[in-house]
């Protein structure tokens, strides 16, 4: 019999030197803590297949994916995996939505976090990239920091370009959340700014940032980071809370961070900002400390982040991994409509089929009121759609984008990327068009812990009139004989 694991693995016994992985394990609840430390006894995920055959290849054009990675660390004396990536993010300048910016995990520990952080620039909509390390953060970049994970990007105004991570060592508790900026459209980066930093045990964890874009908004420009602090003193933590910060001065400076919630799980913050500056947050949690978020959370400042408003639950969660994977199992995705400033939530769910399936809630009044959830994944019932993502292009349409199995016939490993479109602000979806030219074998992707792991998220933006993918595929190594090794690869979704 299989063994199997939950989609996400989550620490739960950590030290600060990473552990060795013992024998396998079967499948176990979910628990909380830091989502990217590999816990003690972490098993090995089931073999990989052999290497196929090395494919013919042929020149993209736009509407192929695109190989948006290039292995910048082949090899790995630090017991990384060496030529992997894992956990895309992409960002769009609204200006200038051909200018996309993204950034992800460069060799992948499997143990937690990864050597570096790449960021990854295309002027052209996605037709070529360029990609380099995100400068002094970790050893290969010529930064201090053992680790990195957590790649986030965002645009703000004038081509200002912001990438969040979460830095750690692995040889004393030291970590931080910082932001570097691009005032060149991601060309080249400043050093990373630190937004908070712990010594003393906590551990802060999974940072998403937001900017204001908004020329009429009162807080144009203002950035805001969000994450959560697992608090030392437990077994191994006391509690986790949910935390801001933000900066008024482009990323020079940020405030010191404003606590929005202690009490239970608080875990996967997004802050969002609307057309009239209202900065609005989305994040997984439950009532009690312990146990895997229940639902998710919302709250909002009308203030620019001064003040929030009192945090409460918008829906309950049916917990759905995918055995054998990490995936976004309750990390939410959210979106704000630039136009309408109506609100999308997408996650996978497992109350439609007993399997993860993609799953999207809408508030149309800033928040006060919610839809009941909606099913928006039309593959098979038994076939997993997992690490959801949504957005909303320039016309209003919402996108909703997701892995999907429904092309094996075992349902287990055989992996393709899915994109639904919505023109009614996300009452109907159309049927669901295939990114990616065919299926790849998800075990071939990087290992976290005793899972593989394509990534927490994906990347997913709106355009003028269509949206933008990027994702972790498998595919061979250019110019060498490898025929199966993960890497990011980006594509549009054309009309």
């Amino acid at each position: 019999m299989k063994k199997i694991v939950c989609g996400v693995v989550l620490a739960l016994v950590l030290s600060w030197v990473a552990a060795a992985p013992a024998a396998s394990v079967t499948q176990t609840p979910l628990q909380q803590g830091p989502h990217d430390r590999a816990p003690r006894g972490a098993g090995k995920p089931p073999a990989r297949p052999a290497a196929p055959p090395l494919a013919a290849t042929r020149q993209a054009d736009v509407s192929e994916p695109v190989r948006a990675s290039t292995d910048l660390l082949l090899s790995d004396a630090a017991g990384a995996q060496p030529g992997t990536q894992a956990e895309p993010h992409l960002a769009a300048d609204p200006a200038d939505p051909i200018h996309l910016v993204a950034g992800w995990q460069e060799n992948r520990f499997a143990t937690g976090g990864a050597r570096a952080l790449t960021y990854g620039v295309s002027t052209d909509g996605g037709r070529t990239w360029t990609d380099g390390l995100l400068p002094n953060s970790t050893a290969p970049s010529g930064g201090p920091w053992q680790r990195s994970t957590d790649p986030w990007v965002e645009f703000g105004p004038e081509k200002r370009v912001y990438y969040a991570s979460l830095l750690y060592n692995t040889s004393n508790p030291d970590n931080a959340m910082s932001v570097s900026v691009s005032t060149d459209g991601g060309a080249t980066w400043g050093n990373p700014v630190t937004v908070f930093r712990s010594t003393n045990g906590d551990f802060n964890d999974k940072e998403a940032l937001a900017v204001d874009t908004f020329p009429s908004s009162p807080h144009y420009g203002n950035v805001y980071v969000a994450w959560d602090v697992n608090k030392a003193g437990g077994q191994p933590f006391s509690a986790q809370h949910a935390v801001i910060a933000r900066s008024t001065d482009g990323g020079k400076s940020y405030s010191a961070p404003k606590v929005l919630r202690k009490k239970g799980n608080n875990i996967g913050l997004l802050p969002r900002v609307g057309p009239d500056g209202t900065v609005y947050m989305v994040w997984a949690g439950n009532k009690k400390f312990g146990p895997s978020p229940e639902g998710f959370y919302f709250s909002k400042s009308t203030n620019g982040g001064g003040k929030w408003s009192k945090p409460r639950q918008i829906v309950n969660l049916d917990r759905a991994g995918v055995p054998g994977l990490r995936t976004g199992e309750f990390v939410p995705s959210f979106a704000v409509d630039r136009s309408s400033g109506a609100l999308y939530v997408a996650w996978q769910d497992g109350r439609w089929t007993g399997t993860a399936q993609a799953t999207l809630i809408v508030s149309r009044d800033g928040g006060t009121t919610w839809s009941e959830p909606t099913r928006v994944s039309d593959g098979p019932g038994d076939a997993a759609a997992f690490t959801v993502a949504v957005a909303t292009n320039a016309r209003g349409d919402v996108g909703v984008s997701y892995y999907s199995l429904r092309n094996d016939p075992d349902r287990d490993w055989l992996t393709d990327v899915y994109l639904q479109v919505s023109r009614d602000g996300g009452g109907t979806f159309e049927p669901a068009r295939r990114i990616t030219e065919s299926s790849f074998d998800v075990r071939f992707t990087a290992r976290a812990g005793n899972a593989y792991f394509p990534g927490d998220y994906v990347g997913l933006v709106g355009t003028s009139t269509s949206f933008h993918l990027l994702w972790v595929g498998v595919g061979p190594r250019p110019g060498t004989a490898v025929t199966a090794q993960p890497d990011v690869f980006s594509a549009p979704a054309t009309e």
